[in-house]
């Protein structure tokens, strides 16, 4: 399974659920490939670090890409590529090889915004590959009580994609590359963010 998270927008959660994903599988004894693509690379470092069996490779060439991921498939269980901020062909080289694509979305009508440019575009890839990828929103860094949110949760039904469990605001998650850790591995501290990101990846997985 080839799994691609990205968005037009950074700051939206995308390389921490990435790396959460990954770590995640890698503990269920898949063989996980990790492919940075985004040109910060600040998801190589907390991979390393991690000390998981994980493939890292960091990619950020379209043409690469699209043409190393089937054998790179054909040698892991399951992929996960953390995109780049911006809808660039690098995203579109993603898109037209992933098997799921994600988009976190943060509780600002300006990540709706970008949310929906690249809805747009998964819906040209779709076209293109005749189905594929499906596509996910995961709302991000929510507060539960708070008034963007739930106006973000109600516009995000209008964009035609499903909308899986969201992520609260939480110091853990924001913690969690500084530590080198994934939530579960930062204690009772974090236990009600790793119980938020262990449902979400779920649903990620799912199908």
């Amino acid at each position: 399974m080839i799994y691609g998270l990205t968005n037009s927008k950074g700051g939206v959660g995308k390389t921490t659920i990435a790396v959460h994903l990954a770590a995640w599988l890698s503990k269920k004894k898949r063989k996980v490939t990790f492919i940075d693509a985004d040109p910060q690379s600040s998801a190589s470092q907390w991979i390393r670090e991690l000390g998981l069996p994980i493939q890292l490779e960091q990619i950020d060439s379209p043409e690469t890409i699209i043409h190393r991921l089937a054998k790179l498939a054909s040698d892991a269980d399951d992929i996960v590529i953390d995109g780049p901020a911006g809808l660039s062909a690098t995203t579109r080289a993603i898109m037209l090889r992933a098997d799921k694509v994600f988009f976190p979305c943060g509780p600002s009508i300006l990540d709706l915004r970008a949310a929906s440019k690249a809805v747009t575009l998964l819906r040209e890839a779709q076209k293109t590959r005749k189905g594929k990828p499906s596509g996910s929103l995961i709302p991000n860094k929510l507060q539960k009580r708070g008034r963007l949110s739930r106006e973000m949760m109600d516009a995000a039904k209008k964009l035609g994609v499903p909308m899986l469990a969201g992520l609260s605001l939480r110091q853990s998650f924001a913690d969690a590359a500084g530590q080198a850790k994934v939530v579960s591995q930062m204690g009772a501290p974090a236990l009600l963010a790793s119980l938020e990101m262990n449902q979400l990846l779920k649903e990620m997985t799912r199908g």
